[in-house]
């Protein structure tokens, strides 16, 4: 195996994990959200589940177009 198979393996691992982390955290933004009644605490945690499933849905996207560019390679 040459090196840009290597780290084409490498990200397409690391993409399946952080889309995982991406899905679970949108789910439990929209449960949270479903049952926030004004709590502030609620609000910053959900706040905080949507920042995370927008930067792991942009972070699994990056890895997947470098994982196929690196195995074309």
């Amino acid at each position: 195996m040459n090196t840009n198979e290597i780290l084409a393996q490498r990200f397409y691992r690391f993409f399946k994990y952080t889309r995982n982390i991406a899905l679970i955290s949108f789910i439990v933004f929209f449960i949270l959200n479903a049952i926030n009644t004004g709590n502030s605490i609620l609000y910053w945690i959900c706040y905080g589940c949507l920042m995370v499933s927008i930067v792991g849905a942009m972070q699994s996207v990056l890895l997947y177009v470098l994982s196929k560019y690196y195995k074309k390679r």
